[in-house]
């Protein structure tokens, strides 16, 4: 059998990216003639038919869209809920059907979804720099959208927070109140070796927050579960007990961080300084509440849902890419340095 001729193909042979070879399989008119030949061309010699089932659900004929998050192996957290409800919020508002998978989705079984008019397109999360769901996607023209967003996004729409910026503030906060020795702990290094956005780019953040204030970059890494972290703090204190403040990436982090320094006969934040990246109501919860930057997770499923929608509804429609500017909010976890 032969190999199914892609969008990728044509673009490939064509010597243009795939958003121009789809602008000109639907029509829009700011492409050269001179290019618009050459991607015809191309679509004759490789005797490409786009799917008949993508025509269709770009017309949002099955009315359902999905979540697509593959969960870590510990499950699922607020934070992950908030964009779950944010998105099925628009979805419910808007007349379309929503769906949650919550495992990793093979090549065919993601395909098939489209192929089977089960929905009309989908909200990727967990994105990676290199992002193999988004490249099949990309190939097969099938509608997406991404809560998150890879290292190349040309063509692509997201919505994502500006995770680089965020530790930029956070520092920037600590070293006000004379921290010299800030520590950030992250997510495992698994996740960072296979290229997690926000992972990677909280260590790429904090470098270089480190290298502005004149720091030297304190970096832990460990799973996001309370008892990983509690230990990860006592190791990091115990190599480092300079350490007077931290940065975390995710609640169940903060709560462990706390209870590791409060077992060493530690106060926050009167001996110890903590920021996470959190959701407004969880930072809220946490003794003593922390001061975070905001991670507005259901405005994010919110946003994410109406990209989508309005890309399976909009003839015109233009990718539309928001890096969301992070905001910090000071509670009690953060004081002057001991």
């Amino acid at each position: 059998m032969s190999k199914t001729v892609t969008i990728n193909d044509v673009a490939r042979t064509a010597g243009v990216s795939i958003t121009t070879v789809s602008r000109i399989l639907n029509n829009k008119p700011d492409v050269s003639p001179e290019t618009r030949k050459r991607v015809l061309e191309a679509i004759v010699q490789l005797d490409y038919t786009p799917h008949a089932q993508a025509k269709n659900l770009a017309a949002g004929k099955s009315r359902s869209i999905a979540v697509l998050y593959p969960a870590h192996s510990n499950g699922l957290s607020e934070l992950e809920f908030e964009f779950f409800v944010g998105a099925s919020t628009i979805a419910a508002k808007r007349g379309f059907l929503f769906n949650l998978f919550v495992n990793t989705l093979s090549e065919h079984t993601l395909l098939n979804l489209y192929r089977s008019n089960q929905i009309d397109g989908v909200i990727l999360m967990e994105i990676h720099l290199q992002d193999e769901r988004v490249h099949l996607l990309q190939e097969n023209d099938y509608p997406f959208v991404m809560i998150g967003h890879c290292a190349d996004n040309e063509g692509l729409s997201y919505i994502d927070l500006d995770f680089e910026t965020s530790m930029l503030v956070s520092v920037d906060h600590l070293y006000k109140l004379g921290h010299r020795h800030i520590g950030l702990l992250s997510m495992s290094k698994a996740l960072r070796d296979a290229g997690y956005g926000p992972v990677v780019r909280t260590g790429r953040g904090y470098a270089q927050a480190c290298a502005r204030f004149g720091l030297t970059p304190l970096y832990y890494e460990a799973p996001t579960t309370i008892e990983d972290a509690y230990a990860a703090t006592h190791r990091m204190l115990d190599e480092h007990p300079e350490i007077t403040a931290m940065v975390t990436l995710h609640p169940d982090s903060s709560v462990g961080i706390v209870r590791a320094v409060q077992s060493r006969g530690l106060s926050i934040p009167q001996d110890f300084s903590l920021i996470g990246i959190v959701i407004d109501r969880i930072a809220k919860l946490i003794s003593p509440p922390l001061t975070a930057i905001t991670f507005p997770a259901y405005l994010m499923g919110e946003r994410a849902a109406q990209m989508l929608i309005r890309m399976l509804q909009e003839s015109e429609y233009e990718p539309e890419q928001e890096l969301l500017t992070p905001h910090l909010i000071i509670r009690d976890s953060t004081g002057p340095a001991r």
